[in-house]
C-alpha cells in the first residue's frame, strides 16, 4: 500500500474527517477523567485525529513509518501553529522512543501489523503506570476491505474478545470495547471498535 503516495489528499477524505473526530470525541472524557497530559499518536498519518485533540492533550508526539505522511503532518503543525504537537518519522517496534506517555491511541494502522503481540507490548512499554492504550481498528472481517490492495499482508479486522485476550497477556487491565463508527465500502459496511485498556504497574 502506497501511503506516502495518499498523504498530499489523505485529509481530503470526509469519511476519514468523521471517524477521526468521532473517535476523538470518544477519547476526550478519558482524558479529561483521568486528567491526561501526554499522548502519543501511533500511525498518525497526516496526524488528522491529533488535530482534534490537541486543546486536551498538553503534548502530542506523532510516530508514523511513511515518510510522505509525516511530512505532511508538519506541514499541518506548522500551518496551525500547533506548539504541542511533533511529529517522528519513525518504527516505534524497531527503535522505540525513550519517554512513556498517559495516553496512547491509535486508528487504522494495528491491522497492518503482522505481529500483533509485539505491537501490543511496545504499546504497553511506551505507557507510564496509569495510562491508557486505546486501538481504533477494524472488527474482523472477510477480506474484502483491502481487496483493491494485493500488496496487503495485514489482518482482515479483528475478533474483538481475541484482541481483549492479547491485551491482557502483555499486561493491560480493565479491558472492554465496542463500535464506534462504519465505514461503507463498496455497497458493505465495515464497523470500526474502539478497545481501551489500562497499564496499572
Amino acid at each position: 500500500m502506497r501511503f506516502d503516495e495518499a498523504a498530499a489528499t489523505w485529509d481530503e477524505s470526509p469519511a476519514r474527517q468523521e471517524r477521526s473526530r468521532l473517535l476523538a470525541q470518544e477519547l476526550i472524557p478519558i482524558i479529561q477523567t483521568n486528567n491526561l497530559k501526554t499522548g502519543l499518536d501511533f500511525g498518525a498519518a497526516t496526524g488528522l485525529l491529533s488535530v482534534y485533540l490537541m486543546d486536551h492533550l498538553e503534548d502530542i508526539t506523532l510516530v508514523d513509518v511513511s515518510e510522505g505522511m509525516v511530512r505532511e503532518a508538519g506541514r499541518k503543525i506548522k500551518q496551525l501553529e500547533a506548539k504541542n504537537i511533533e511529529a517522528h518519522h519513525q518504527d516505534l517496534l524497531a527503535e522505540p522512543l525513550s519517554r512513556k506517555y498517559d495516553i496512547l491511541y491509535t486508528l487504522m494502522t494495528l491491522h497492518h501489523i503482522r505481529d500483533t503481540e509485539r505491537a501490543l507490548s511496545v504499546f504497553y512499554n511506551h505507557l507510564r503506570p496509569g495510562g491508557y492504550c486505546c486501538i481504533a481498528d477494524l472488527d474482523q472481517e472477510d477480506g474484502s476491505f483491502h481487496a483493491e490492495f494485493p500488496d496487503f499482508d495485514g489482518h482482515n479486522g479483528f475478533d474483538q474478545r481475541a484482541l481483549k485476550v492479547l491485551m491482557e497477556k502483555v499486561g493491560f487491565t480493565a479491558v472492554h470495547s465496542h463500535i464506534f463508527f462504519s465505514i461503507e465500502q463498496n455497497g458493505r459496511q465495515y464497523p470500526l471498535f474502539l478497545m481501551v485498556g489500562k497499564r496499572l504497574h
